[in-house]
């Protein structure tokens, strides 16, 4: 404000306020605002269209690599499989060579790919040991397969995987895998191959439930295409570049959606490396249907744009005739004006305007009041008696707000004091604003200013009543803050404050929505008339709520639980009374328990005990396994599924083990709901508290059934006779050493039988195979029968039985007896007739006995001893037994021929 002021009549002022604007600044307005809305309009549906084309690749992508992550572990599984066999068949061609056929014929079986796999054992030069494949390889050596040179130079012994190559003879292609073999000293004795199809690599995915468009690819690490579920014939000679090779390289795991250069179609990949062997997993899809939803989802967004725009459109016609409206409006405007100086003298609120060019101050009719000013002063005395009326200690901070607003800040709002010659001093509330033109210059100021006096008065005496309340407030750690009917903060605790960034004099008087609940949490605007804080204050309802945000003064979100509570004087809502509390540490601890039942619920088998041994949770994989559901077991301890196959010591020695290292991996033996008992991989953890006490155990478990099963026809082919069950040659040395050396240290005797069935080849040869084979089983169950469990008896091949008895007397002559009472025993039952599926038949045995004690000869040379002893009751006449004696044996010129039986 300056000194030259000059006061008009108020009557011209309002006149020009209530005059009607330029018609063609209102169309110009007008169209402004329907661009700016169409503008919103294209920009809202443009970035809806690029979020769903988002969601969707991103959905098609995890769809992808989860197939992907799938394929990888049952791949990886073959891969393992067939390497087992490697390595069992390695151990075949080191000890027991003559096992090599039935072992590739149990492989083919075991890896589930039948009569696709062939099998080439190697010897250090490269020559042929062994192979089953229907054509023969070749005789000279053949040493310059990569696997054979790879091995020769020292490579490491894992699985070797070579490119597909085409078989000369049958024209087909094949893959090589192959294993070295090495001695007991490491060094290099061979190499063991299987040889397979390519397509076996890929044929088990068929069981796999995919999307019927899924392609699935193994390539090599150099980037050679080694399967392929579909076309594998057309690009069977394909192969990925080196910088494909480098980008794929770079992550362990990825996803890229490109046209591919194999057949121009475009398709989403995800590409895996195997963690276990050197090849590469591509698993592709085409973004048809993806591409479909998207377009699909556009033509929606153009008709609800084409919609909106008609909406606009509509809206701006409207507006266009509200135009024409106006001239009533202005005219009603003059009629509401009287109202308003009525209005102003209720309220003690006078307005005021400023010309800046012409100096002319307007003041209306209360203003003058309020300043007790007289209408009739000279205007140019006006402006400095008003200034005279403000408070001297308030003038300072009045004229600086008043110049600010003019250096462009634009408005000022604050309270100060007047000094009045007949009221004293009283408070007013002023408000001023500064219009500027597009050059920043100053063409009008306006204001308001308002007796607030008594509101002060009203205001001071409730501070004072309030002081003790607020004391109260601030000593408890829960954010508590009130707000009046307009969502002004009337009050906030000193906790509410620090909780939010503020001091409490920074929050009084302010919107408190949108000061501090201004968005959601997703970061959209939370418009104050859908707030449950303010809807509670217009219905007088209280609410409650635990999903949303307060917003600190640094930016941060605040997760929040608050309650609105009304507050009402009588019938009237007056105001809202609102107690929060910080729950971002509770929300955090329950995402972390989200992901923890998440984790829990795995394909393992797990289930939690408390430190006493009582099961807590279990998972479902627990009750697949077990058959036990979780009302079933939980409250029990894990004992009542015991076997009963592991004693105390096994148990104790486990306990001690997890009370030494807080862990125990092994393996036990179980029982299910249904009572079978089943081996089980199980391992146990303990969770220690703060304290370090074990509070928990966690246990994770897997059914080994099939494994255990496949490890038992293994072992079943390794030791037992095919035909009749018994042991063969190497489990009887095995037990024959093991007899030698109970032998020495008990120095009882021991006895050695060796039994050959007599004209058995006549048997063969007159009723054929199946005849002598039914017989072998006989004379097993027989010899069997007349010995006791302790004692072996097994068949050595062909006609053939050895029998090895334990624990004889420690006496000579008395052990001498024993095994002739047995041997006549077993003479006895193997004269009695046999019914060979109702062929009658007589067979009579030629036993030869050798006794033994302790380790003075070998095993083998028992053996000799024993069928030395049989060739000399053949010699005697047959059916008969006869004891080794050394150098009374016969040459081999005089035992009995293969014929003579």
């Amino acid at each position: 404000m300056t000194a030259e002021v000059r006061t008009p009549s108020s009557a011209g002022f309002w006149a020009r306020l209530a005059a009607p604007s330029s018609d063609g600044a209102a169309t110009r307005q007008l169209l402004l605002v329907g661009l700016l809305l169409m503008g919103f309009v294209v920009a809202t549906l443009t970035w809806q269209s690029a979020r769903v084309e988002s969601d969707r690749l991103n959905h098609f992508k995890g769809e992808l690599q989860h197939a992907a992550e799938l394929i990888d572990v049952t791949l990886t599984q073959q891969l393992q499989n067939l390497d087992h066999g490697l390595l069992f068949l390695r151990e075949q061609a080191l000890h027991h060579r003559e096992d090599l056929p039935r072992s590739a014929e149990l492989l083919r079986h075991d890896v589930s790919m039948g009569q696709a796999v062939h099998v080439t054992v190697l010897d250090h030069q490269g020559h042929v040991l062994f192979s089953d494949q229907p054509t023969p390889e070749p005789l000279q050596p053949l040493a310059d397969r990569p696997a054979y040179k790879t091995f020769v130079a020292g490579g490491a012994d894992q699985l070797h995987i070579e490119e597909p190559m085409l078989d000369p003879q049958t024209r087909r292609w094949f893959l090589r895998l192959s294993r070295p073999v090495l001695g007991p000293d490491g060094s290099f004795q061979g190499i063991v191959e299987l040889r397979l199809p390519p397509e076996q690599l890929t044929r088990f995915m068929q069981g796999l439930t995919l999307a019927s468009d899924t392609l699935v690819s193994v390539a090599s690490s150099s980037g050679a295409l080694l399967s392929r579920t579909v076309e594998l014939e057309r690009y069977r000679n394909a192969k990925l570049d080196e910088a494909q090779l480098r980008t794929l390289r770079q992550q362990t795991a990825g996803f890229r959606l490109a046209v591919s250069p194999l057949d121009q179609v475009e398709r989403g990949t995800a590409h895996r490396w195997l963690a276990s062997f050197p090849l590469l997993l591509l698993v592709s899809r085409e973004p048809v249907l993806m591409r479909a939803e998207i377009k699909s989802v556009r033509q929606n967004l153009v008709q609800i744009g084409l919609l909106a725009a008609l909406l606009v459109g509509g809206s701006l016609a409207a507006l266009a005739r509200s135009l024409r409206q106006r001239q009533q409006i202005a005219t009603r405007l003059r009629k509401a004006h009287h109202r308003l100086l009525e209005a102003q003298r209720i309220a003690r609120l006078g307005s005021w305007e400023l010309d800046p060019e012409t100096r002319q101050l307007h003041l209306s009719d209360e203003a003058f009041r309020i300043f007790e000013l007289d209408p009739q002063t000279p205007a140019a005395e006006i402006y400095q008696q008003a200034l005279d009326r403000v408070h001297p200690d308030d003038r300072a901070m009045a004229t600086s707000a008043y110049r600010q607003a003019l250096r462009a800040e634009g408005s000022y709002d604050f309270n100060h004091r007047l000094l009045l010659p007949s009221a004293g001093e009283c408070w007013v509330h002023a408000r001023g604003r500064v219009s500027f033109d597009s050059r920043g210059k100053a063409i009008s100021l306006a204001g308001t200013v308002q007796d607030i006096s008594a509101r002060r008065r009203e205001e001071a005496e409730r501070e004072a009543l309030n002081r003790d309340k607020l004391l109260l407030l601030d000593s408890t750690g829960e954010g508590i803050y009130g707000i009046d009917t307009d969502g002004r903060c009337t009050f906030i605790n000193q906790a509410g404050a620090q909780m939010l960034g503020y001091q409490v004099a920074e929050l009084i008087g302010r919107d408190i929505h949108e000061l501090i609940h201004h968005h959601r949490a997703d970061g959209s605007h939370y418009p104050s008339a859908q707030c449950p804080v303010f809807l509670a204050t217009l219905s007088g309802d209280s609410c409650r709520r635990d999903d949303e945000v307060f917003w600190h003064r640094n930016g941060q979100a605040i997760a929040v639980e608050y309650a609105a509570h009304p507050v009402r004087d009588g019938e009237v809502v007056s105001g809202t009374v609102v107690t929060f509390s910080d729950i971002s540490a509770r929300k955090r601890a329950e995402l972390e328990l989200r992901i923890a039942e998440a984790a829990f619920q795995t394909q393992e088998g797990m289930f939690v005990t408390d430190a006493e041994g009582s099961i807590l949770r279990v998972n479902r994989a627990f009750t697949e396994i077990t058959g036990y559901t979780a009302a079933e077991i939980v409250g029990k301890n894990p004992r009542e599924r015991s076997s009963g196959r592991q004693d105390a010591a096994f148990y104790a020695a486990m306990w001690e083990r997890i009370r030494a290292t807080g862990a125990w991996k092994g393996e036990l033996w179980n029982r299910r709901k249904n009572g079978e008992i089943y081996p089980e991989s199980i391992t146990i953890t303990a969770v220690m508290g703060d304290s370090r006490n074990v509070t928990h155990y966690v246990a994770t478990m897997h059914d080994i059934s099939e494994r255990k099963a496949a490890e038992e026809k293994i072992r079943s082919l390794a030791f037992f006779d095919a035909l009749t069950q018994l042991p063969n040659r190497r489990l009887l040395m095995d037990r024959l050493h093991q007899a030698q050396t109970s032998s020495a240290r008990s120095k009882t005797f021991a006895g050695l039988m060796f039994i050959d069935l007599d004209r058995f080849k006549q048997l063969n040869d007159t009723h054929g195979h199946d005849k002598g084979d039914l017989l072998l089983q006989q004379v097993a169950r027989r010899l069997q029968g007349c010995v006791r469990e302790a004692d072996t008896v097994a068949r050595l091949g062909g006609d053939e039985f050895v029998v090895l008895v334990e624990s004889l007397s420690v006496d000579h002559g008395e052990a001498v007896g024993q095994l002739t009472r047995l041997g006549q025993k077993m003479l006895a039952a193997l004269n009695e007739p046999y019914d060979l599926a109702g062929l009658a038949h007589s067979s009579t045995p030629s036993m030869g006995l050798t006794l033994f004690s302790g380790q003075a000869v070998a095993g083998d040379d028992l053996i000799k001893q024993a069928d030395l002893a049989m060739y000399e009751s053949k010699a005697a006449g047959r059916n008969q037994l006869r004891f080794f004696e050394a150098g009374a044996g016969p040459d081999a010129a005089q035992r009995p021929s293969e014929t003579q039986g």
